[in-house]
């Protein structure tokens, strides 16, 4: 695939819809991950697997990364599948907060979306074609979720 060949546009955001959520809880280490197998929709025929955990040590208070979620991560991008890496870390009191959104989510018919925004640009087609030469590890900028309400 090649540049030339279609109009591209440069995206610093990822849109995707949760297909299932599952709660780890992780006794070993006492902590919690959220784990989301998504499908993308701003980019065509991919999935992402966001990995959310709950970070040790931290303050319950409010703290300065709270502007972004409290989310702090990469998103690894592998140029020979279609299957996309999100990991990263949110504060205890963000976590527990999101934690709560899942589980009292009611089905309405619609999925939960979120959108992650990247410190980097990403080249897509006007046909949702992704375009990378190599691997990409891309860190996030933040994370917003959609909780649809009917």
């Amino acid at each position: 695939m090649s540049l030339k060949n279609q109009e591209w546009s440069q995206i610093q955001s990822i849109q995707m819809s949760v297909q299932t959520a599952d709660l780890y809880i992780l006794n070993k280490i006492q902590s919690e991950q959220i784990s989301l197998s998504c499908t993308l929709l701003t980019i065509a025929r991919g999935k992402c697997n966001v990995d959310i955990k709950q970070q040790q040590g931290a303050v319950e208070q409010p703290s300065l990364n709270d502007h972004n979620g409290g989310f702090m991560g990469s998103l690894i991008i592998p140029r020979d599948r279609p299957v996309m890496q999100c990991e990263g870390y949110m504060s205890p009191r963000n976590f527990k907060l999101l934690n709560e959104k899942f589980m009292s989510k009611h089905s309405v018919g619609r999925p939960i979306s979120l959108n992650i925004f990247l410190k980097e640009k990403l080249s897509v087609s006007v046909n949702g074609d992704l375009f990378i030469e190599d691997t990409r590890e891309i860190l996030i900028d933040y994370i917003d979720f959609v909780f649809p309400l009917r």
